[in-house]
């Protein structure tokens, strides 16, 4: 059923109470990782590097047909209109019905993006991260400009809260402006944003993502991992 790559997984299905769904998940999850750590796979049209893919859970955990959590991280993501430096999606609280249901419920599906200050600014604007502070500088004005991000209502947006000219730094007062972002899956919703040494983490959750795994039976879901594993392609960009 699912070739040679995957030793023991026919077995495992074949043995029925002696191995549960939630058991089953986790050995799969774990062999297509070894598979796929450092390699480029598309995910819906998206080039990236796998960085990992991981399960945590406990025995007590696999016993009642739960996993803590499963997550997957990526790096050099071609995401188009804006190259992304890091990806992490983590399922959380990922249950069966019971320990030999098939019905997979997911708690929640969060997500980070990792992003550069040079990738996130276009011409004539540069963005530059200077002592935890974001910058943003207007070619060819000398000067340049302190914003704060922050996340309101789902929106990714910037605060100015000083103009910096020479070694002088003067305090503002403005209105928050909207980040424009690339076309992001459907219902993402942004929760958080921080500055780092490069530049963004955006972190956010995935309603769709997990409404639509919920649900879905075991032999499905390992159906994907085979395919992940053996193609390095996940799914494809729907028309339109």
């Amino acid at each position: 059923m699912f070739g040679d790559w995957l030793p023991g997984i026919d077995a495992l299905l074949s043995v029925g109470r002696s191995a549960t769904p939630a058991g089953v998940l986790e050995s799969a999850v774990r062999v297509a990782a070894d598979r796929m750590r450092g390699r480029v796979v598309t995910v819906r049209d998206v080039p990236m590097t796998v960085v990992d893919l991981a399960v945590s859970t406990d025995t007590v955990g696999l016993a009642q047909g739960r996993i803590n959590e499963v997550r997957f991280a990526a790096r050099d993501v071609a995401w188009p209109g804006l190259p992304v430096d890091a990806l992490t999606v983590c399922g959380r609280d990922v249950r069966f019905g019971g320990p030999l249901s098939t019905r997979v419920v997911i708690g929640s599906v969060g997500l980070r993006v990792s992003v550069s200050a040079e990738a996130i600014a276009k011409p004539p604007l540069a963005l530059e991260v200077v002592d935890g502070r974001l910058w943003v500088r207007k070619s060819p004005w000398p000067g340049a400009l302190q914003v704060e991000p922050e996340v309101a209502h789902g929106a990714l947006l910037v605060r100015p809260v000083a103009v910096r000219a020479g070694r002088l730094r003067v305090p503002v007062t403005r209105p928050a402006i909207p980040v424009a972002l690339p076309d992001l899956p459907p219902n993402v919703r942004i929760t958080g944003v921080t500055v780092t040494e490069t530049g963004l983490d955006v972190e956010g959750t995935a309603v769709d993502w997990r409404d639509r795994l919920s649900g879905t039976p075991l032999t499905e879901l390992l159906g994907l991992l085979t395919a992940a594993a053996t193609t390095f392609t996940v799914g494809a960009r729907p028309a339109g």
